[in-house]
């Protein structure tokens, strides 16, 4: 089955996760509870060094109270969608892989088919759902966490008054930064459970072959995030202007 005719069933199966919402939840806990620690852990690393960074340069001319709008837009718009797709693809997507490839191998699709089960309504609809729905927030939890690194580092590093740090943040935090940041994690989570279900689904062979599945899956994961983050970020910025 080619990739394309594979998206277009599965996202016209898309409602059947509903039906099967228990499954649905399942996954939805199950991936956020893989990826959480991940993403919190690279959103507040990647925030430490991106605040000492433009604290010293800002420091040079004595703009060190912009440390709050440049902290909040670069994680609300980049960081934290970004990172929490990296870890998501990276964690989550060779686990979908070893799940749906497994079932394949051992033939427990065929056995959905003889039992007039359609395995994309049963076994990608689910995932690719919760794929979808529990990006959402997990880039919350990270965009949170990641302004309180920069404000934490900001205050008992770069000696920045805590109250100027805030109003800085909501000063410069505009309405298209947040929607900007609400729409990117959906799509992420989109290409990530479409990547993975294909891969898992049509693999073929044995073990050596799911290992490469998986690790096919993983690199085109990565490389879709990033490309929908950049056609995202042009939409946008052709819509607003």
């Amino acid at each position: 089955m080619d990739f394309l005719r594979f998206v277009g069933l599965a996202i016209a199966s898309f409602p059947k996760a509903f039906r099967y919402r228990a499954e649905t939840y399942k996954q939805m806990y199950l991936i956020g509870n893989q990826s959480i620690v991940l993403v919190l852990f690279a959103v507040i690393m990647v925030n430490i060094v991106l605040t000492i960074e433009f604290g010293n340069k800002l420091e040079l001319f004595g703009a060190k109270s912009m440390l709050g709008i440049i902290v909040g837009v670069s994680t609300i718009r980049e960081i934290g969608p970004i990172f929490a797709g990296l870890m998501v693809g990276g964690r989550v997507g060779a686990k979908i892989v070893a799940e749906i490839g497994n079932m394949k191998l051992t033939e427990q699709i065929d056995a959905l088919r003889a039992f007039g089960v359609d395995p994309i309504k049963r076994l990608i609809a689910p995932r690719l759902a919760a794929a979808v729905i529990i990006m959402i927030p997990l880039v919350f939890i990270a965009d949170i966490v990641g302004i309180i690194a920069g404000w934490f580092v900001s205050v008992t590093l770069l000696n920045v008054d805590p109250s100027m740090f805030w109003v800085s943040l909501r000063e410069g935090i505009l309405l298209r930064d947040l929607t900007v940041g609400l729409v990117k994690p959906p799509f992420f989570g989109l290409v990530i459970g479409l990547v993975s279900c294909y891969f898992g689904y049509t693999v073929f062979g044995g073990a050596e072959d799911l290992g490469r599945a998986a690790t096919r899956s993983v690199m085109y994961s990565l490389l879709g995030v990033l490309l929908v983050d950049l056609i995202v970020t042009l939409l946008v910025r052709q819509i607003v202007s």
